[in-house]
């Protein structure tokens, strides 16, 4: 097995010119008819507002207190976290104050880690952390979920191996 990180638009092209079987990744790609990508969801995560020890005396006051004056560690706007994010904040007619942007879950988790502010991340990514309590899981946020998906492309002579990972993968839908 080999594993390879990118963008997503250099994966999708490795994916279409058959150097990759599979994509992983929490962004559902476009579907046409120039790229029949095939998209399995693998997994859902709740997300929630993460943060170090500091923190906890804010979270007491609640998640509109917590949103509206912690310093926030976001997703880049243009991932679907950060949307979900930004209108839940509209909705609760809130204006975050943003410390952080990042566009991958190491770096939020490395930020919230060192307490540059709280993170909007599905616990799952600091896990770890949550366990030995350097970071808290402060709110968790109402509605607001992270997507997994595999990402694949139909083939003539498909990976056998990658089939029978695929099917042992359990149905997030079974888990709801």
């Amino acid at each position: 097995m080999v594993l390879r990180s990118g963008t997503q638009a250099s994966l999708l092209r490795a994916l279409d010119a058959l150097r990759i079987d599979v994509l992983l990744t929490n962004h559902v790609p476009a579907r046409d008819a120039a790229s029949p990508y095939l998209v399995r969801r693998l997994a859902e995560q709740p997300v929630s507002l993460v943060g170090a020890r500091s923190r906890l005396a804010l979270a007491a006051q609640g998640l509109s207190v917590l949103l509206a004056r912690a310093p926030l560690i976001l997703p880049t706007p243009e991932t679907a976290l950060r949307a979900g994010f930004d209108a839940l904040v509209e909705t609760l007619g809130i204006v975050p104050r943003i410390a952080a942007e990042a566009d991958d879950m190491a770096m939020l988790r490395l930020l919230a880690r060192s307490d540059a502010g709280v993170a909007v991340i599905p616990p799952i990514v600091v896990r770890d952390e949550l366990a030995n309590g350097t970071l808290y899981e402060l709110a968790q946020l109402p509605g607001l979920t992270e997507e997994f998906h595999a990402v694949t492309t139909p083939r003539t002579f498909p990976n056998p191996l990658l089939r029978d990972v695929l099917d042992s993968a359990p149905d997030p839908a079974s888990a709801m």
